[in-house]
C-alpha cells in the first residue's frame, strides 16, 4: 500500500491504485480503516505517525490498535483470497 501511495500518477499503472483499495473494500469498521489509511500516508510521505495523530487529536495507542487490527483484516482477507483462486484453478 506504501508503494502505491508513493507512485508517479503521471504514469498509469493499472495495478498501482489497487493496494489503495484495500481498506475500503476489506476493512468494515471506519475508525481501523482511518487509521490504516492515515498510516499508509505517513509512510509514503516520511511524516510521523505519532506527530500526526497528536496534531488531529487522536490517542497514539489507539491509532495503533485500530492500525494494526486493519492489517491483520487485510492480510488475512487477501491470504482468503489467493487461497480460493488457487482451490478455483484446480476444479476443473
Amino acid at each position: 500500500m506504501i508503494m502505491a501511495q508513493q507512485a508517479d500518477r503521471r504514469f498509469p499503472n493499472p495495478w498501482h491504485d489497487k493496494p489503495l483499495r484495500w481498506p475500503d473494500r476489506l476493512v468494515a469498521d471506519p475508525d481501523h480503516r482511518r487509521a490504516v489509511k492515515l498510516w499508509v500516508w505517513c509512510e509514503a510521505k516520511g511524516e510521523s505517525f505519532r506527530a500526526v495523530c497528536r496534531r488531529r487529536g487522536l490517542p497514539y495507542s489507539s491509532a495503533l490498535r485500530h492500525r494494526d487490527a486493519a492489517v491483520q483484516r487485510i492480510t488475512m482477507l487477501l491470504s482468503l483470497e489467493q487461497s480460493l483462486e488457487r482451490d478455483s484453478n484446480l476444479v476443473v
